[in-house]
């Protein structure tokens, strides 16, 4: 992928003022957009299907052949142990070995496509009727979840369907930069609330071999759990009887969703140490460690936060970082479940701890009722960018209309611009992608290929402003690029 800011070359070439000086093919596909457009084609399954799977499970990271703590592995979160979706039968519809479908991308999203047309053709015998649409592909990606219940299988199913409804701009750990175009697909009127206190989205009930049923009434300790793995990954893990373990919630990254799986008043086994779990609830939340940027999202902070300072004043528990606790701080090493720094990290240095109890003490919201700084729905509103360069003078300014959406604090905004006084130059497509934390949004503008950060603010109304600035120093007939662009939603 070309290194140079987008904005500024891209911006320089749709003004004019130089052809020689940026890359010759500036929307050439990245190596992972051709692997899933690739895998896509062999397998006659949509494209953009394959990558919002890989999204929401993995949010396009490979790990590097790290395994999950589920034991899944590689871009599309294969399963090692021979539960669907696995690496083994992925392996062998593509014929290659094991090792290739688990470490390598390209083929890890190769076999995933040829998983997806076998379970596809599966209903397609079952059922009788074809997958002609998109939106029909529903209970396959559902079977692809590994899930045996309905409500977690769905769950990861309804997270790939919202990213094609919504739309996605993202940038892999890689480097590459993939996007779906939201898709005119409204699937669901609403989402499914099964019964349960005001802020758990559902009740998925763990093992019974995998807590211990009581009927306490004490708890002093909340503690802060990440799953090391995806969130529907994590909730069959509990429901399995193996698993040795458990929590009484666990929290999705890209909204918030909180499932209950142990009632309060029973000990699940988090925190590897019995005194600990006996006196605590354990919350778990969805991502890695080691890429916080990614996983704890501002509706994952504010779900939990209200989550806690609902545990804390229903037993009086004291809203501060003694009695809310990280699992590395869990005394001593009992078992490979087992708390304390000597076993685990979790949440991590990434958690930013400040600002989750500033939510817990002032406030933050749980899903079923979540104060939503940018609001879900439809998002208008104007652009305009301005380029000069310094050899010359020549300059060109285009501005335009945004149209987009936002979802569970996610921004996806999208123009054309042409330039005023080089309108030769041709049309370019510019997208805006963005994520919320509090008041504050950040993310990736896109345009032909060449990306750039952008960051902005959200207003008390719900609109969004930011301003971008940035230079690049061309040379030859050029010089220095500069650009200035601000974006304004209403």
């Amino acid at each position: 992928m070309p290194t140079v800011p987008l904005l500024t070359v891209a911006l320089a070439l749709a003004l004019g003022l130089t052809a020689c000086s940026a890359p010759a093919d500036p929307t050439a596909p990245t190596d992972l957009d051709l692997s899933f457009d690739q895998a896509a084609r062999e397998a006659d399954v949509p494209r953009d299907l394959l990558v919002a799977t890989s999204y929401a499970l993995t949010r396009l990271d490979d790990r590097q052949g790290a395994e999950s703590a589920q034991r899944a592995i590689g871009i599309m979160d294969l399963h090692l142990d021979g539960t669907e979706p696995s690496v083994q039968d992925a392996a062998r519809r593509v014929r290659r070995s094991d090792d290739d479908v688990a470490l390598d991308p390209e083929q890890s999203i190769r076999g995933a496509a040829a998983l997806l047309r076998s379970y596809a053709d599966d209903r397609e015998s079952l059922t009788g009727e074809p997958i002609d649409e998109l939106r029909e592909w529903y209970p396959v990606i559902a079977r692809y979840s590994g899930a045996s219940d309905p409500l977690v299988a769905n769950g990861l199913a309804d997270q790939v369907f919202d990213l094609l409804q919504w739309g996605l701009l993202a940038q892999a750990p890689s480097g590459d930069m993939l996007e779906i175009r939201p898709h005119d697909m409204p699937w669901r009127d609403h989402r499914q609330v099964v019964s349960g206190s005001a802020l758990v989205t559902q009740l998925v009930p763990a093992s019974t071999a995998n807590y211990t049923n009581s009927s306490r009434s004490h708890v002093d300790t909340v503690v802060i759990h990440t799953t090391e793995g995806s969130y529907a990954g994590a909730v069959s893990w509990f429901q399995n009887s193996a698993a040795g373990a458990s929590a009484h919630y666990v929290i999705r990254s890209s909204d918030g969703e909180i499932t209950q799986m142990v009632d309060e008043e029973d000990i699940a086994w988090h925190a590897g140490d019995w005194t600990t779990n006996e006196n605590s609830i354990g919350i778990e939340h969805e991502g890695y460690v080691s890429d916080p940027g990614t996983w704890y999202t501002d509706a994952m902070y504010r779900s939990s936060a209200a989550l806690t300072r609902d545990i804390c004043d229903r037993y009086g528990i004291p809203k501060d970082r003694d009695h809310v606790i990280g699992h590395y701080q869990v005394p001593g090493c009992s078992s490979g479940h087992g708390g304390g720094a000597s076993c685990h990290t979790d949440p991590g240095d990434g958690w930013d701890w400040d600002y989750y109890m500033s939510l817990v003490n002032d406030g933050g919201a749980g899903s079923g009722s979540l104060e939503i700084l940018l609001p879900d729905g439809a998002v208008s509103g104007r652009f305009e960018i301005q380029a000069v360069a310094s050899r010359y003078g020549d300059h060109d300014r285009c501005a335009g209309t945004l149209e987009g959406s936002a979802t569970n604090g996610n921004l996806y905004l999208s123009a054309t611009c042409v330039g005023e006084d080089h309108p030769d130059a041709g049309e370019l497509r510019i997208v805006w992608s963005g994520a919320a934390m509090g008041t504050n949004i950040s993310g990736q503008a896109v345009v032909e290929g060449y990306s750039e950060p952008w960051s902005g603010t959200i207003n008390p109304d719900g609109t969004v402003s930011a301003t971008m600035t940035g230079s690049e120093d061309l040379g030859g007939d050029v010089g220095v690029v500069s650009f200035t662009a601000t974006i304004e939603t209403f």
